[in-house]
């Protein structure tokens, strides 16, 4: 009798690690990334220094509308890719692209972040360059938050430079927030 309590006993783990290791290899559906999206819509305007008659000539930047789609992925709020669409409104209209990605410090309601983008300009002229940027929200309700940027612009090539020169600019974009 004590050598069938053994055998079943033995036939009972046997079975329960069976079931434990297929319980574990049985397939489990596909997780698939959370998104969250952030839209932000501001405008401004700064400083433009190039080359003209002079050495150097300064002017008052385009007035601009900035509208970013800030991407985050799986909850992970201090990582923001950014595509964004540019539409430059005074002087000569253009409209450009400008991919980016933002390291993001939150302090409560108050985030920070520096970031680093590549604008392109495609209408009526092209522009290239790189664009390093700090700024800081303000989250007055949970979806909804004020929004201030200032970014320096180093265009170096495109149709609209001469040969060998470069655009260079300081602006400032203040604008709201949403998150969804």
């Amino acid at each position: 009798m004590r050598n069938d309590v053994r055998a079943t006993a033995r036939r009972g783990a046997w079975l329960l690690t069976a079931g434990i290791i297929a319980a574990l290899s049985l397939p489990r559906p596909a997780a698939a990334q959370e998104l969250d999206t952030i839209v932000t819509i501001a405008g401004g305007t700064g400083i433009s220094l190039g080359q003209g008659d002079a050495w150097v000539m300064s002017k008052l930047s385009p007035v601009f509308l900035d509208i970013d789609v800030g991407l985050v992925f799986d909850g992970d709020t201090s990582l923001e890719w950014t595509p964004s669409l540019i539409m430059e409104l005074s002087g000569r209209v253009s409209v450009g692209v400008n991919p980016s990605l933002k390291r993001v410090w939150w302090f409560d309601r108050l985030s920070v972040y520096g970031g680093i983008g590549f604008p392109f300009f495609f209408a009526p002229f092209t522009l290239i360059g790189v664009e390093p940027a700090v700024g800081a929200t303000y989250r007055l309700i949970p979806r909804l938050s004020l929004a201030l940027e200032i970014h320096a612009d180093v265009f170096f090539a495109g149709s609209d430079l001469p040969d060998a020169a470069i655009l260079a600019k300081m602006d400032v974009s203040v604008g709201v927030r949403f998150a969804f």
